[in-house]
Formats: structure tokens, sequence, C-alpha cells
């Protein structure tokens, strides 16, 4: 609310401003009074000065206010060093943004009619041109290799640990859906066809196939610190966009054709709410909950493609643990192959079954 009444107290005194100087005009013309362009150059000209010290002075406040807002450090090991690459384009970036702006404005200032009656034209110089061409080809050049040498560190597919965990997330409209392969670390054989995909069945898993009786799912995303993990990415229906934002992860999910992202997790759960806890930021209370912010932090899976009307409730928590506490997370879960089973009934076809015969009964009803 606070934020739409500042929006319209804006709106309102940029309308006010336009009529004043609309005003202004329509008087000076009735009263044909012929116009000081020397004057208003030079009024321009000032006004040019403030602007500039208006514009660093916001720029200061914003840095002040904001930075805490942004994303704490990086929790994977690629994070750390696209951070620093982030870093070092911001501060170049910057440094040209800085002297540019000064450039624009003093010059508006310093060059106005009231200071320069006859401006003075300088068409060319070949000096200048090869040592403004050459200096922005080389910086972005070096720009361009550094992260071209990054991406293909994070994508080396032969650099990859062979004892890495593997986890499959499939998105869809609006939700995430999370399997882990059992403690035989293999992954059950899916069939994407109407007789297997099922509404209890949403991925098509072939019950046939032993590998998938030890399979499960989750409602959160467990990750070990340490421990490179793939992510084996999928979309039901639309584009999705597997976003792990503390990660600087971030992969679209494509029906049809199948995704992956490797990495390796370097700060569990607790430790950066430790590290948040030191930050003056994450010491204020969250007015929701009452307690510090960091108390409350969590890792966050989020879908960064609007995939829809309620694309914004597709989050899920990420968790990060030690080994030890994802074994014994692991051993507490149930694999889907066994709650699939009904009463009285060792194959999950019969529960698949059961609830075709119950579809086809509610399309008779209907019909009648």
């Amino acid at each position: 609310m606070i934020a739409f009444l500042s929006f319209v107290v804006m709106v309102l005194l940029f309308a006010v401003l336009v009529l004043t100087a609309r005003a202004n005009e329509l008087s000076r013309v009735l009263k044909t009074d012929k116009l000081d362009f020397t004057n208003q150059s030079r009024i321009n000209g000032y006004l040019m000065l403030v602007c500039l010290i208006l514009l660093f002075a916001g720029a200061a406040y914003s840095f002040k206010e904001l930075l805490p807002l942004m994303l704490p450090k990086a929790a994977s090991e690629h994070g750390v060093r696209t951070d620093k690459l982030f870093d070092i384009n911001m501060i170049i970036i910057g440094i040209a943004f800085f002297f540019t702006q000064i450039g624009l404005f003093y010059f508006a200032f310093r060059y106005n009619e009231s200071r320069v009656d006859e401006p003075y034209f300088y068409p060319h110089n070949n000096t200048l041109e090869i040592v403004w061409t050459t200096i922005p080809a080389l910086v972005l050049t070096g720009l361009i290799v550094m992260g071209m040498i990054e991406w293909f560190r994070i994508f080396n597919v032969d650099a990859r640990d062979k004892n890495m965990m593997v986890i499959e997330v499939t998105g869809k409209q609006f939700n995430w859906i999370i399997r882990y392969p059992g403690k035989d670390g293999k992954f059950g054989e899916r069939i994407i066809d109407t007789a297997h995909i099922t509404p209890v069945n949403e991925l098509g898993i072939n019950w046939e196939d032993p590998k998938s009786h030890d399979d499960f799912m989750s409602d959160k995303l467990y990750l070990v610190k340490g421990h490179p993990v793939l992510m084996k990415l999928g979309a039901q229906d639309v584009i999705h966009s597997f976003f792990l934002p503390h990660f600087r992860v971030k992969m679209d999910c494509v029906p049809g054709i199948p995704t992956e992202f490797y990495f390796k997790p370097t700060v569990t759960t607790k430790e950066m709410q430790k590290y948040l806890s030191k930050q003056p930021w994450w010491q204020t209370n969250n007015p929701e909950t009452g307690e510090p912010r960091w108390k409350t932090f969590k890792y966050e899976l989020a879908c960064a493609e609007l995939c829809g009307k309620s694309h914004y409730g597709m989050e899920r928590e990420v968790v990060v643990v030690t080994q030890q506490e994802y074994d014994d997370w692991v051993n507490q879960q149930t694999a889907m192959y066994e709650s699939m089973k009904p009463k009285n009934t060792e194959e999950p076809k019969a529960a698949e079954e059961s609830v075709k015969v119950e579809n086809k009964a509610q399309a008779m009803l209907i019909k009648k």
C-alpha cells in the first residue's frame, strides 16, 4: 500500500510540474515577452550540475540501502567464481559510468550558450578514434574470454565426479516433482505414454523395472555439502526454469528435451544461517515471524520462467546437510513403489487400474 501511494504521489508531482511549466509558457506568450535563450541556457547548465550531484547521491544511497538485500555469498563451488566475474564486470561498468556521466553533465554546463557564443567544430581525430575503439574492444574481449573459460569449466562433462549424486526434478503447472534414486543409486525406467502416465503415476514410472522399487519422492530438495550433484531436469507441460539463486544455478526445463546441471554445494543451511546471523540486515526482526531474519532463512528452489497464472507458487525449500544427516533422512523415506501398493495387493498396477475404473464411472455418470 505504501509503495502504491508513493507511486501516486510521484505521478501527481510530475503532473504538477508539467502543468506549471505549461502555465508559465502560456503566460509568457500572452505578455509577448521574448524568450531569453542565453539566460535559459545558463539555468539549464546549472541544473545539469544539480542533476549530476543528485545522480551520484541517489546511486550512493541505493547501494547503501539495497546492497544488504542482495543475495548472500554463493553456496556452491562454481557460484564463487561466477560472483567474482560479476564483480569484475560491475567494477568496469561502474568506472565507465562514473567518468562518462561526469563528462556528459559537465560539458552541458561548461559549454552552454551563456559561456560560449560560437561552438568549436571538431570533426575528426584519428588518435582518439583508435583509443576509444581499441580500449573497449580489449576490455570486452578479456571479459568474454574469462566468461567462456568459466562456462567450459561448469559444463565440462569429463571433469564430473563419478560418485556424484543424481536427482531428477520435473516441472509442471504448478509444482516440482523431485525424485531420488534409492540405495541402488539408479532410477527406474520411465515410459512416457498414456498407459503408464496416470494420476497416481505422473512420471510414467515402469513398476516392472526392479530399479524403480526403491525410488522415492520428496517435498524438499535435499543436498549434501561437498558432494557433487547432477540435476536431471524435465517438464511436463510448458517451459519452466530450475532456479537455485543461492547456488547460482539456473537451467530451463523444456518439454521433450532433457537438460541437466552439475554443481557442488559448499555451505549447509545451518552454516549459512550462522553466517547471516553476523550480517546487520539479517539481524533485524522479520515482521511476519517476529524473529531475526537469519533464523528463518531457507535456501529456495524457484521457477524463473513465467509459466502461467500460478507461476509464483512454484517454490520449494532446499536443505543442505552433512552426509550423515542426509543418510539418516534417506533411511526415513518410503519408496514410492511401496506407497503405491493397495491393501492386500502386491502389484502397484492394481492401484492404477482402480483409478482408471473410477474415472470411467465418473465419465458415464456425466454422460447420463
